[in-house]
């Protein structure tokens, strides 16, 4: 997607979730490049969480990195799970396709809502895809 391209305006809330500072960066330009005002960053599953915890109202979106130092993706698919999250998830890896599958299929076997997965690097037009799920 061209940088002069016209917002969507996605009037939802991000967390971005990813222990690499430039894929966060990245993430929030695109993210506010569609449109979308309200994004805070996290460098792990721990941050993550903390946020989460209190933040009011929650985000309502999740980029959660599936590969992080002290909590992963995975961990934290159960983590809000058992703090029954009802936002949106989308997993975000450079992991081969196949665990990726298998990463979204555990999620939503939590009953964590999971709208997919994005590969690094994360092209605009596949997180455009997934974000207009949401209506």
């Amino acid at each position: 997607m061209p940088t002069d391209a016209p917002a969507k305006g996605y009037p939802f809330s991000f967390l971005v979730v990813d222990d690499e500072a430039f894929i966060r960066t990245l993430l929030v330009r695109q993210l506010r490049q569609l449109g979308a005002a309200a994004i805070a960053t996290a460098s792990n599953g721990m941050e993550a969480l903390a946020h989460l915890d209190a933040a009011d109202p929650k985000p309502d979106v999740l980029l959660v990195d599936l590969s992080m130092p002290e909590m992963g993706g995975v961990e934290m698919m159960r983590q809000l799970a058992e703090r029954a999250y009802k936002g949106a998830v989308v997993l975000v890896s450079g992991a081969d396709p196949d665990t990726l599958i298998v990463a979204e299929e555990v999620a939503k076997y939590r009953e964590v809502v999971v709208l997919g997965f994005v590969r690094k690097p994360v092209k605009p037009e596949t997180l455009t895809q997934l974000l207009d799920k949401l209506g």
